[in-house]
């Protein structure tokens, strides 16, 4: 073997026992993830789901689907996908099993700074998540998960992004809108929790982001929150959204007053269709989470739930984890806690 033959094997041998090393470390240290490029199809479209859900509709304050039933979503919220693939659970099984609770639909959580990060993020996560609930017959909610002024980027829960969130919103709907106008089980959720703004002024820019939407023909069902963290939409009443297709969310907590559930988003919900895109409690381990989860059963979760069930309510629960606040279950998914119990009781029946 010549001089240059023998460099050439040393090379790839070297090459081979240095990724070696570097399986072997990463096994005892701790996964990791690698997320090659995937590619970029211009339009959602899957010739293998045939019996994907119909295009969801608002008829004053009821949801009806193609065939004019009425249909009051109830499902989980789950992680961002990408945390997901971090902690290898990005798979059709784990989706799958949110469809045998009885889900008929699941809110993903896009968190900007995720999206930022990952030029592949809308093919290499929401695609698959769209497909695999199509075959279900589930709905997505794909959720802008922001928390904060999208005009201002005020909100001590922004994230630390060299680009303006109004910029960053309306980039992120307009890429989303495009791929998604065919697809008729996806919904869209604009903006998490619009918080430091006034009513007025996520009046104006709410309306901006939904006619961007709209501008790329996509023509399925918008979710507009409400200000303070989501929960109050009572400006909706005398300002609604003028757009068709149009729903409304609210985030409640243990915190938030029940005496006050009618001003949030029940005297709303006579008018336009509501959902609770968020809601969950701690009841055990209390003092591992933030004061506003704490709650249970008796006094929050049955009391909540009856009060959507008269009103026609849909609803999301989180999470749908066993991590994030409030879990639905124990850690290392061992068993559920008594929120999550609650929830898939809920569900189920």
């Amino acid at each position: 073997m010549s001089k240059k033959g023998k460099t050439i094997v040393f090379s790839v041998t070297g090459a081979l026992l240095f990724c070696l090393a570097f399986f072997l470390l990463a096994s005892q240290f701790g996964s990791f993830t690698i997320r090659l490029p995937v590619r970029h199809k211009s339009y959602f479209y899957d010739n293998k789901v045939t019996q994907i859900p119909s295009m969801l509709n608002v008829s004053e304050n009821h949801i009806l689907n193609a065939d004019g039933k009425e249909i009051i979503l109830k499902g989980v919220m789950t992680p961002d996908p990408a945390v997901l693939m971090g902690r290898d659970k990005f798979d059709k099984e784990f989706f799958h099993g949110i469809q045998e609770l009885n889900a008929n639909v699941i809110r993903i959580p896009v968190h900007p700074e995720e999206w930022v990060k990952d030029k592949d993020y809308l093919w290499r996560y929401l695609a698959p998540i769209v497909n695999w609930a199509g075959e279900m017959n589930m709905y997505v909610i794909i959720d802008w998960h922001y928390i904060g002024n999208v005009a201002t980027g005020a909100g001590s829960q922004m994230p630390d992004i060299d680009i303006e969130p109004k910029k960053l919103t309306l980039e992120f709907w307009r890429l989303i809108a495009t791929y998604f106008r065919d697809a008729p089980n996806v919904i869209f959720e604009i903006f998490n929790e619009p918080q430091s703004i006034e009513a007025i002024d996520w009046h104006k820019n709410a309306s901006e982001i939904v006619q961007v939407i709209r501008e790329q023909g996509a023509g399925q069902m918008i979710i507009v929150g409400g200000i303070d963290f989501g929960k109050d939409l009572s400006w909706v009443i005398e300002s609604p959204i003028v757009a068709e297709n149009i729903a409304y969310a609210s985030h409640i907590y243990p915190a938030h007053s029940s005496y006050s559930y009618d001003h949030w988003f029940g005297d709303v919900a006579k008018e336009y269709p509501v959902l609770i895109t968020e809601w969950g409690f701690m009841d055990e381990n209390r003092n591992e989470g933030p004061s506003y989860l704490s709650g249970n059963e008796e006094t929050y979760g049955k009391p909540l739930l009856d009060y959507l069930e008269v009103r026609d309510i849909g609803w999301i629960a989180c999470w749908y984890d066993d991590e994030w606040l409030p879990p639905m279950f124990m850690e290392g998914w061992e068993g559920y806690t008594k929120s999550g119990e609650f929830i898939i009781k809920e569900l189920k029946e």
